[in-house]
C-alpha cells in the first residue's frame, strides 16, 4: 500500500492548456447597450421624480391654490318674536268639549270646528272636584256615553231619529236633574278662513311689531294651553283660534351696525331654529332706529307657512342679508404693492403679480374680482418675486 501511494507521489502530472473564453465584440455591444438602457432610465426616473417631488414641495412651500368660484353671504344670528293675526274663539258656555276638528289645516268660514255639550256649573265643579273631594268620574262617562250614542247613531244615518231623541232628552234635562245628559250641545264655527290651532298662549292680541329683549320675554311668557277633546272649559274661556297663515311676521333688534344696513334691503332670507331645512325670504315691513339706544328695530313679514310657525313665539334664527358670487381666495394671498392691491399669479412657472378688487371677506377667505377661475394663486407671496421662476 505504501508502495503505491510512493509510487503515485512520484508521478508528474502535465497541465494541458485549453481554448478559454475568447473575446467576443458582440457580446459587449449587448452589455454595452443593457447599462446604456439601465442609465436613461435611472436619468428618466430621477428627472420624473424630480419634476414631480420639485412641483409638489414648491407646491406645498407657497401654498399655492387654485381661485375657485364660490358664494359668500353674510348673516347674523338673531332672536326676536313671532306676531300673527290670530282671532280666538272662546267657549260660549261651561261644558265639555265632545268633538274638535284636526288641527293644522286651514279652513274656510263657516267650518264646524268644535261640539261643546253644555253642562251647569255645579256639574262641572262635581267633575273637577273640590278641596277634600274626588272628582265625580262617573258622571263625566255618562256624559261622554251618551254623547258617544249619538256620534254613533249620527254616522249609522239615524240622524233624525237621533234628533227626536236628542230633543226629548233635552227638554227633560232642562227642566230635570241634568244628570245623564247635556242640557244642550253646541256647534262652534269660525267666521273666518284660516288655519287652525288649539295652541293658545296668550299673545294673540299682538299683530304685526312688538319689540322685545330675551329678558322682557322671559318676565312676561305665558304658559300655553292646547285644548283636547274630553277637556272642560268654562264660559269665555279661550278654546280655538284661527290663524292667517297668508302672512306673519318677525320682529327683531340689531345693532345700529349691521342693523343700519339690513333696514336698507328690501329682501332678506330667514332660516329659523324651528325649521332649520326651509330657508324663507322676508320682506321688510317696517323699521325704526333708536340712535339713543344705538339699536335698529325692524319686522319682517313673511308669506310662507312653515311647521311649527303657529305655535313659535321667541324664536332664533339666523338672517342672511348679503349674498354675493365670485372668485375666493386665501386671505393672506392678497397684499399690496404700490398702493394697488393684489396676488401673486404661478403662469407657467413664472410669477405675475395681478391687481385685484376686494368684494368681501369672512375670515381666512376673500373674495376677489381681477382674476380668471382656477389661477394657480401664490398664499404666501412674501417668499417669491415678481418675474421670479418657479422652475
Amino acid at each position: 500500500m505504501k508502495q503505491k501511494r510512493r509510487k503515485q507521489h512520484n508521478q508528474r502530472f502535465e497541465v494541458l492548456s485549453g481554448e478559454g473564453r475568447r473575446f467576443s465584440f458582440s457580446r459587449l455591444k449587448q452589455a454595452l447597450f443593457f447599462y446604456i438602457l439601465l442609465f436613461i432610465a435611472l436619468v428618466v426616473i430621477v428627472q420624473v421624480g424630480y419634476h414631480w417631488l420639485g412641483e409638489q414641495f414648491l407646491s406645498w412651500r407657497l401654498q399655492i391654490v387654485a381661485a375657485e368660484p364660490g358664494v359668500m353671504q353674510q348673516e347674523i344670528m338673531v332672536k326676536g318674536v313671532v306676531t300673527r293675526q290670530e282671532i280666538v274663539i272662546k267657549a260660549p258656555a261651561d261644558g265639555l268639549v265632545l268633538q274638535i276638528t284636526a288641527a293644522g289645516e286651514r279652513v274656510p268660514a263657516g267650518t264646524e270646528l268644535i261640539k261643546l255639550g253644555v253642562v251647569s256649573q255645579a256639574e262641572i265643579q262635581a267633575m273637577r272636584g273640590s278641596e277634600g273631594q274626588e272628582p265625580d268620574k262617573d258622571l263625566w262617562r255618562q256624559l261622554i256615553t251618551y254623547w258617544q250614542q249619538i256620534f254613533a247613531a249620527e254616522n249609522e244615518g239615524k240622524a233624525e231619529q237621533n234628533e227626536e231623541t236628542d230633543n226629548n232628552t233635552q227638554q227633560q234635562t232642562v227642566g230635570g236633574s241634568g244628570e245623564n245628559a247635556f242640557e244642550e250641545i253646541l256647534t262652534i264655527c269660525n267666521e273666518h278662513p284660516g288655519h287652525i290651532s288649539y295652541y293658545i298662549d296668550g299673545w294673540e292680541a299682538y299683530n304685526g311689531s312688538l319689540y322685545l329683549s330675551g329678558e322682557e320675554y322671559d318676565q312676561n311668557i305665558r304658559e300655553g294651553i292646547i285644548t283636547a277633546e274630553g277637556d272642560l272649559v268654562e264660559a269665555g274661556q279661550p278654546i280655538i283660534k284661527v290663524v292667517d297663515n297668508w302672512h306673519w311676521f318677525f320682529n327683531v333688534v340689531l345693532p345700529l351696525y349691521p342693523g343700519r344696513l339690513v333696514a336698507e334691503l328690501p329682501v332678506v332670507e330667514i332660516v329659523f331654529n324651528f325649521a332649520p331645512y326651509e330657508p324663507v325670504q322676508a320682506d321688510l315691513y317696517c323699521f325704526e332706529i333708536d340712535e339713543p339706544g344705538h339699536e335698529v328695530h325692524l319686522t319682517f313679514i313673511i308669506e310662507k307657512q312653515l311647521a311649527g310657525f303657529d305655535q313659535a313665539r321667541w324664536a332664533e334664527a339666523s338672517l342672511i342679508y348679503r349674498r354675493r358670487q365670485g372668485i375666493i381666495v386665501p386671505a393672506e394671498a392678497v397684499f399690496e404693492k404700490e398702493l394697488t392691491s393684489g396676488v401673486y399669479l404661478n403662469q407657467g412657472g413664472r410669477v405675475v403679480f395681478a391687481p385685484v378688487t376686494v368684494i368681501e371677506k369672512q375670515e381666512e377667505k376673500i373674495m376677489v374680482d381681477g382674476i380668471a377661475p382656477f389661477n394657480l394663486v401664490i398664499s404666501r407671496p412674501e417668499l417669491v418675486e415678481e418675474g421670479q421662476r418657479l422652475r
